[in-house]
């Protein structure tokens, strides 16, 4: 049979509880500090764990939600960007078109370089539209000189006919029909306006304020996860210093006990 503890061997135990604590209590508070993490495993801290996760995972949602608004920002930039330039060139066209109907005194050969030119800026217009691209998509799904400057015109036997500035020097001459190039350029540049300034509103009234409001949950949303996750270094630090104090005096009240018990034992065998 063991022997029963003597009193000495009962106060040892007793004294090694609180120092067990307090190493357990000091590791943990150096793991934390460590990885900077005030939940290391699911046993610290189960609620915590799973508040923190579901906080991750929402912060990651409006990240990447972010990232679809500044692609789709960044498209429509470049497609307002390429209807500005055609604006430019559909007002260079419309530009020929008050030029050629002032064609009187030109010689043959300038009213043909007009003509020329006129065909040159409906080309360039219809390579800048078609040439617009953002990550390989293509911005525009038509000819932009097809959907642009509609103009309806009596073809001289009561029927109605739709010119737009893709007949512009493909069977609409310049010189010959300045006036009527003229009602396209001025109908193009109001169609390129219109399209322009939807694409300002849907950056200005629909991105932008998405793109602030999520900015602003995403800050509130790792506040409320680093407070629950992450350690608190002041508060870890003084916890750390106490643990450590403590367990100092935990060891040298044991050996002191041991001392007292050994002091004790001589004594007695002395009197014996």
């Amino acid at each position: 049979m063991l022997a029963p503890l003597g009193t000495s061997d009962r106060n040892v135990f007793a004294g090694l509880r609180p120092l067990r604590e307090n190493e357990s209590l000091r590791d943990r508070t150096m793991q934390r500090l460590a990885s900077g993490r005030a939940v290391n495993s699911a046993a610290e801290n189960p609620a915590g764990l799973i508040a923190g996760l579901h906080l991750d995972a929402a912060i990651r949602a409006l990240d990447a939600e972010s990232r679809t608004l500044q692609r789709e920002a960044g498209r429509l930039a470049t497609q307002d960007g390429a209807l500005s330039a055609a604006g430019d060139m559909v007002s260079e066209l419309r530009a020929l078109a008050v030029q050629a109907g002032n064609s009187g005194a030109m010689s043959d050969a300038e009213r043909q370089a007009l003509e020329v030119e006129g065909a040159s800026i409906v080309r360039a217009i219809e390579h800048t539209a078609g040439g617009a691209t953002f990550g390989g998509e293509k911005l525009f799904e038509s000819a932009l000189t097809t959907d642009t400057g509609a103009v309806q015109v009596d073809d001289g036997s009561g029927q109605q006919k739709t010119y737009t500035l893709a007949d512009v020097g493909r069977g609409l001459s310049l010189t010959a029909n300045p006036g009527l190039i003229a009602q396209i350029a001025d109908q193009a540049v109001s169609d390129i306006a219109t399209m322009r300034g939807e694409i300002g509103a849907a950056i200005a009234n629909d991105i932008e304020p998405r793109a602030r409001a999520i900015d602003t949950e995403v800050v509130n949303l790792a506040q409320a996860h680093s407070d629950i996750v992450d350690a608190d270094y002041a508060r870890e630090t003084a916890t750390l210093a106490r643990a450590q104090a403590l367990g100092q005096a935990s060891r040298y009240l044991l050996a002191l006990d041991q001392r007292n018990a050994h002091s004790a034992a001589a004594l007695l065998a002395g009197a014996a």
